[in-house]
């Protein structure tokens, strides 16, 4: 092992809820990162042998194999470890983000790359990858020696216990989208990142974490650094703005949520609908928007609920009918999502797309009972 960067520590127990539990962490390091020892060989000999080891200084340290080891002395704690070197950067790295809260806790789940992580372990240990700077109101994950560039930014929406903040990797068994074979099974690398909201903070947030996709993207320094430069635009809003109505900033989220949805950054464009809402929140447009990034990210009640909120703002308004149709038969509503699509056809009879929409759903009713029967059948 490498004495210089092996630590013990006394720490909180991150599987403990209530953060009341210590556990004894001993971390030794690798001289070779990255290159599995074999199982049975962790220890030479048990660890709870009753040879004399020579703690006094008139005793000779145990020798082995004809030579007395060397010994060094480690003071309790972590080493400092800021100073990381690049391993992987998190456009490699990150494939997908999904994101979910309950009344106690905020929680974040990133897809990761099979080969980028492995190729990265062989490097690091994975808790060595990822790094976590968390304040009551501000949180910012990263891939250690690609701080700049982080994975989650921005302001919370509400407060959280940064202490008890945890990560793990972990993975998830799902079904592969689009494979020529149903049923067919992929095991990829996760992992979930946890935050415990404040007691006072307790209960659904309307939104969990304010990101802004010009943070993503630009170089970043520290949390600090971030939460300091959003006080002072809090404190100096831009002049310009002060006379703006409650259209004019919903239009600005909306030319971002535009550009993000054009991109194929969906969640991000879900975000800055929302955002406009909050100043316009009876504009069906912006309704149906949401509703199509809620649908590309598979939240097909979430698309639902959008369509019909819109439809009771606009009834005479064909897209909403599309909308509705699609997320009702994406949640296997077929009867339904054909009614939607005739209200739609009603209102613009030219059109030959309902036709085809309807067509599309009897399709794929068809192919759902033959699936279920199929399964049934299996069973």
């Amino acid at each position: 092992v490498n004495r210089t960067r092996c630590s013990f520590a006394i720490e909180r127990d991150v599987r403990d809820p209530l953060g009341k539990r210590r556990v004894l962490v001993v971390e030794l390091a690798k001289q070779q990162p990255g290159k599995a020892w074999p199982g049975d060989k962790l220890f030479h000999e048990s660890i709870f042998n009753r040879k004399s080891f020579g703690w006094t200084a008139n005793q000779t340290l145990v020798k082995q194999d004809a030579e007395a080891d060397e010994w060094t002395i480690l003071k309790p704690g972590r080493r400092s470890d800021v100073e990381d070197p690049f391993t992987v950067s998190r456009g490699w790295l990150c494939t997908e983000l999904e994101q979910g809260q309950t009344d106690d806790l905020l929680n974040w789940r990133i897809v990761l790359d099979q080969k980028k992580l492995d190729e990265a372990m062989e490097k690091v240990p994975y808790y060595h990858i990822f790094g976590a700077d968390c304040s009551a109101r501000y949180f910012k994950f990263f891939i250690r020696g690609d701080e700049s560039s982080p994975v989650l930014l921005g302001r919370l929406g509400g407060q959280v216990s940064p202490d008890m903040t945890f990560f793990e990797l972990t993975t998830l068994t799902r079904e592969v989208e689009g494979h020529r074979i149903v049923g067919t099974m992929e095991t990829v690398p996760v992992l979930n990142v946890t935050l415990v909201k404040a007691p006072d903070s307790r209960g659904e947030w309307e939104e969990m974490l304010g990101v802004e996709q010009e943070s993503l993207n630009g170089p970043q320094g520290t949390l600090e650094e971030f939460e300091q430069e959003q006080l002072r635009l809090q404190r100096e809003p831009s002049p310009d703005r002060e006379d703006w109505t409650p259209d004019d900033w919903a239009d600005e989220q909306k030319e971002r949520a535009d550009a993000a949805f054009k991109d194929g950054s969906f969640r991000d464009a879900i975000v800055y609908y929302t955002r406009a809402l909050r100043h316009t929140p009876l504009n069906e447009k912006l309704l149906s928007n949401r509703s199509a990034g809620y649908f590309k990210t598979g939240q097909f009640q979430l698309a639902l609920d959008d369509a019909e909120k819109a439809q009771q703002i606009q009834p005479r308004w064909p897209k909403i009918y599309f909308r509705k149709g699609q997320a009702l038969r994406a949640l296997r509503r077929f009867e339904d999502a054909v009614a939607a699509f005739r209200e739609g056809q009603t209102l613009e009879r030219g059109n030959v797309e309902w036709e085809k929409e309807i067509q599309r759903t009897r399709d794929a009713e068809v192919a759902w009972e033959e699936r279920r029967k199929a399964k049934a059948v299996a069973k």
